[in-house]
């Protein structure tokens, strides 16, 4: 069974709390927050992918950004409730 692709979450993280943050900025309601960064975060998975850095087969890159992107919202929740 193959492993995630580390270059691709490495790199899928920090795109996913990019966007996510942009898209909240831009009127996306904060308990949509959580859809967009899985959303997010299996695009960006597939475009690392197809950008030709990650390597393996494409579901494998789609799953691994989608972890990428609960991983970011998981750890932008955590971040803001300590910060309260």
């Amino acid at each position: 069974m193959p492993a995630l692709d580390l270059v691709v979450f490495s790199l899928a993280l920090p795109l996913t709390v990019g966007v996510v943050q942009v898209l909240k900025e831009a009127a996306l309601p904060t308990r949509y927050a959580g859809v967009a960064a899985l959303a997010t975060g299996v695009l960006a998975g597939l475009l690392v992918r197809f950008s030709g850095i990650g390597d393996g087969p494409l579901a494998l890159a789609a799953l691994t950004g989608a972890i990428a992107g609960l991983s970011a919202a998981g750890a932008w929740s955590g971040a803001r409730a300590l910060r309260e």
